[in-house]
């Protein structure tokens, strides 16, 4: 939600009141374009050109905003730790369910099952701390509060 408010406030402070909340980027100024109050039938065509200018003046290859979404998911979901994380993801995408997310991004190259299945022998250790550090740890933190 802070991005969310974050944005509305900036539409509120630099757009007339008339201005749309999605607000269209000039292509010329790389800024929200004050002067647009209707939505043109070709709006996605327009955006994909506008995000093809953009990125050829950052020398950088153009993807498609699909693309984009597409890369987010996938990297979003390699790192998602429990299904919390797989949830947050799927909402993010706006899905209507957990079961879109994963047959569409879920999928597991042929390469990673082998080692994920291979990696099920292998728990990951519980801690990254040895039993050593984490008495040094605890004892440190015993002090600070007695201290206070």
């Amino acid at each position: 939600m802070k991005v969310v408010r974050k944005w509305d406030l900036f539409i509120r402070e630099n757009l007339p009141e008339k201005s749309f909340w999605f607000a269209l980027l000039s292509p010329n100024t790389e800024f929200v374009d004050p002067n647009i109050f209707q939505v043109g039938d070709n709006r996605d065509h327009r955006a994909r050109l506008d995000l093809k200018e953009w990125m050829l003046k950052v020398n950088l290859p153009y993807h498609s905003p699909h693309k984009f979404r597409h890369g987010f998911a996938v990297y979003a979901l390699k790192k998602a730790q429990d299904m919390g994380d797989f949830k947050a993801i799927s909402q993010n995408m706006m899905h209507s369910n957990l079961s879109v997310t994963d047959g569409i991004y879920g999928i597991f190259s042929e390469q990673e099952v082998k080692n994920r299945i291979t990696g099920l022998n292998n728990p990951p250790p519980s801690s990254k701390y040895s039993v050593q550090e984490l008495d040094d740890l605890a004892d440190r933190l015993a002090e600070r509060l007695r201290k206070k």
